[in-house]
């Protein structure tokens, strides 16, 4: 049997985790305090569908975002960033090829960002903020979720995972080290809710 490229791997993955999503909840998220429509879908079902949305985002490749890894030379392809919004984790990617998605551990999101022009310039501007910030952000060797109150961004790079937590606070504070990865996070949110009201 012929090896499935792992580029197809990841998006097959994504598809058969979207059918479960599509039929535990909506397929893009309502904002946090509108009332869900019909029976409450079952908590156990989001959580693992967020989860294994999640793992696909921390298992993607340079290669499944068209960056190809130099020898001796880091580049950034992805960033991860989470942070708590009400009673939720808010999880926000974004990929050097404009891929990007949005993630609600309570169930629901929204995903393709790359055909959205303002989305994708938006995932390539984080990815670009956070290769000229990597000596702020360390290799990590996991990717827990973030503390209550507290933003935590991962970078998805050709030598490895780095990451950060701090205080959503000080996240926020335009003097903050990595603030321009978080206020890039947003931006990629603000994006796609505008593009799909």
């Amino acid at each position: 049997m012929p090896k499935i490229p792992r580029a197809l791997a990841a998006r097959l993955l994504v598809t058969t985790v979207l059918i479960a999503m599509a039929a535990g909840g909506p397929a893009r998220a309502a904002p946090p305090a509108a009332p869900s429509p019909g029976p409450n879908p079952n908590p156990v079902i989001l959580v693992d569908t967020y989860l294994a949305l999640r793992e696909v985002a921390f298992s993607t490749h340079s290669e499944d975002v068209e960056v190809q890894a130099k020898p001796g030379v880091e580049r950034a392809y992805g960033v991860i960033v989470e942070y708590w919004q009400g009673d939720q984790i808010v999880t926000v990617v974004g990929f050097a090829s404009g891929d990007s998605s949005l993630y609600y551990s309570k169930g629901g999101g929204m995903i393709g960002g790359r055909r959205e022009p303002l989305v994708a310039s938006a995932a390539g501007s984080l990815v670009a903020n956070a290769q000229v910030q990597l000596a702020d952000v360390p290799l990590v060797k996991g990717y827990p979720t973030p503390d209550p109150g507290s933003v935590t961004v991962y970078v998805l790079t050709t030598a490895g995972l780095r990451g950060a937590q701090a205080p959503q606070s000080d996240m926020a504070a335009a003097d903050y080290r990595l603030n321009r990865l978080y206020v890039g996070a947003q931006n990629i949110v603000s994006e796609f809710h505008a593009a799909r009201p």
